[in-house]
């Protein structure tokens, strides 16, 4: 099927480049441009299906986030006002609160990209409105309430 094309374009131009002068339209009222002078036939092809133009593919969307996770309401909202009066960092009340194994990390749950953690979880930490390095939460999941805090997000373009 390739082969047939290329025949067929390289029988049109040897179609078109023999026609005598007769049939050309006059010199003067062609308006030929410096790079199309220079391309050759094989050059218009070869670059009509490059992509030079085009930069690599984007990063893949990945998170980095740490929480706290705690079984009730009310345990979130006590830690969450443990960290607002500044008695201790975040990796601190993870590891004394958090019922996670992550805990032993300062509840830092690595590198993640959408739709590995619950829908809940990643709702907050995928969301265009959560800024990185804020304190998100509590965000109920079937696990418990969590406390959330977005790190790092790479890939995406500009959506958040």
């Amino acid at each position: 099927m390739i082969s047939r094309a290329l025949l067929f374009i390289y029988a049109t131009m040897v179609a078109i480049c023999s026609h005598t002068d007769a049939f050309a339209p006059s010199v003067s009222n062609i308006n030929f441009s410096s790079s199309a002078l220079s391309m050759g036939l094989f050059d218009a092809f070869t670059k009509a299906f490059s992509n030079e133009e085009y930069g690599p593919p984007p990063d893949a969307v990945k998170a980095t986030a740490r929480h706290i996770l705690v079984p009730t309401l009310e345990e979130a909202n006590e830690v969450l006002g443990k960290v607002a009066t500044g008695e201790t960092t975040f990796a601190g009340l993870a590891s004394q609160y958090s019922t996670c194994p992550s805990k032993s990390r300062g509840g830092s749950l690595g590198s993640f990209s959408p739709g590995t953690m619950v829908k809940e979880f990643d709702e907050v930490v995928f969301a265009p409105g959560t800024k990185v390095g804020e304190i998100m939460g509590p965000v109920q999941t079937k696990f418990g309430y969590h406390l959330i805090v977005v790190d790092k997000r790479t890939g995406g373009g500009d959506w958040y």
